[in-house]
């Protein structure tokens, strides 16, 4: 074989080389990029799942107030449980 040749060869899987290395970094930046919006997305979603179980939360509370008699050791229940989160919550600030 011939040198210039062997050195054409080598210079165009060089050339074809970078230019891989050069699509996968472009692809690189654009995975970034959608994984970024990916996790703000996630992060709004599951702010408003937290909301959302709050007013279920609150919900509850209400519906057990109109319940019967009976349900008021429900309603107690559940308020002592919302004081012992809020204790729980005061708590850590205070740390």
């Amino acid at each position: 074989m011939e040198v210039p040749h062997l050195i054409g060869g080598f210079k165009q899987r060089f050339d074809k080389f970078v230019s891989l290395y050069k699509e996968t970094k472009e692809e690189n930046v654009k995975l970034k990029d959608r994984l970024q919006k990916v996790d703000i997305e996630l992060e709004h979603r599951n702010l408003e799942i937290e909301e959302l179980n709050k007013k279920l939360q609150t919900t509850d509370l209400a519906n057990t107030f109109l319940a019967s008699s009976d349900g008021n050791k429900d309603a107690k229940h559940k308020i002592n449980k919302i004081v012992r989160e809020i204790d729980n919550c005061i708590a850590l600030l205070n740390r």
